[in-house]
């Protein structure tokens, strides 16, 4: 399957996989090969790629995952590879939310 991250700043990933594993506001996902198609959102998580040959970890903050035939989106406000400032930057956007802000 192919997966695509993507935020803001770009596309950051967009390779073929063997499977990946996220969280989503629904519980955590693996997601492999003839996957059933699905729309699935979420406010924080590290995305563990399973390919031997990916060694980077992303953490990534407020978005999505579409998965339809095989190929799957992320799309994030934030994709870094830095776990602190992903969770930085999401406790700033929920304390912005609180206050009414977003």
């Amino acid at each position: 399957m192919n997966l695509k991250i993507v935020s803001p700043d770009g596309t950051l990933f967009d390779e073929a996989v063997d499977g990946f594993v996220i969280n989503t506001n629904k519980g955590q996902q693996t997601v492999l090969e003839d996957h059933i198609d699905f729309l699935s959102f979420f406010d924080h998580s590290e995305i563990i790629i399973l390919n031997e040959s990916v060694a980077d970890k992303f953490f990534l903050s407020h978005g999505y995952l579409h998965l339809f035939q095989n190929e799957a989106n992320v799309i994030a406000h934030l994709v870094t590879t830095n776990e602190e400032e992903a969770q930085e930057f999401t406790a700033r956007l929920e304390k912005s939310r609180e206050r009414g802000n977003g």
